[in-house]
């Protein structure tokens, strides 16, 4: 009886054993893995898609990214130049305002008399430089309404400079440097003609002299002889 109820326990866990080593079947149509194939293909072709669209909109990204750069970087140095010129506009007026303390400490330790004729001479020059530089007419303005159109108009040139396109700027410091340079050749020329003149005087004046006090003594020692008369027109330097 015993033995019965063992055979029959073993045989069924041996039944039990072969249903669970037999895999599990998870398709029952061969139509399912095609299906499966032709959707796996799709959405392996989709995201080949998306990875182009990403790669793309990344180098557009990029190139964006560097044009940016370009265009800080050129704004950055433009700015630099600016701050520079506005540094230099500084020091040049920080210039001018000390040397103008300067002339008012002058101002303030000269007498009255001296006062008057520093004045004269400044308000001509400041007059010079009005009609030479803002207007030609006879004006009634005083020295500080002269200099203070001077100074705008000064301003005004200064601004034109910088809004001059860079050719026609280049074109006008050509300009200036060929008529500098025929200035300087010019004046080169007169002193060298000067120079000549001087040197060519300082040789003639001696032999002159000489000439006058020879005739002078032998017309009244004797009367010279032929070749006497004409003997004070060679001097040693001509004779060697």
């Amino acid at each position: 009886m015993l033995g019965d109820t063992l055979s029959t326990t073993t045989k069924l866990n041996s039944d039990d054993s072969e249903y669970e080593d037999e895999p599990e079947l998870y398709f029952t149509d061969p139509q399912q893995i095609l299906d499966l194939m032709t959707d796996l293909t799709d959405k392996s072709l989709f995201l080949i898609q998306n990875t182009a669209t990403v790669e793309e909109t990344a180098k557009d990204l990029r190139r964006s990214l560097e044009t940016t750069k370009k265009k800080i970087k050129k704004e950055t140095e433009q700015q630099t130049l600016q701050i520079n010129e506005m540094s230099q506009k500084i020091a040049a007026e920080k210039a001018r305002s000390d040397k103008l303390k300067q002339m008012v400490l002058v101002h303030v330790s000269l007498n009255t008399e001296d006062q008057d004729v520093m004045w004269d001479a400044l308000g001509q020059k400041v007059g010079d430089v009005y009609r030479h530089c803002v207007d030609g007419q006879i004006t009634n303005l005083n020295i500080l309404e002269k200099l203070a159109h001077i100074e705008n108009r000064m301003t005004l040139l200064l601004q034109g400079l910088d809004n001059l396109p860079e050719e026609k700027l280049m074109m006008m410091k050509k300009i200036k440097d060929s008529e500098r340079r025929s200035r300087q050749r010019d004046e080169q020329l007169r002193e060298q003609m000067e120079k000549q003149k001087e040197r060519v005087g300082k040789k003639l004046m001696p032999r002159s002299k000489t000439v006058t006090q020879t005739a002078r003594v032998r017309n009244v020692e004797k009367s010279p002889t032929e070749d006497e008369k004409y003997s004070y027109l060679f001097s040693p330097e001509d004779e060697e």
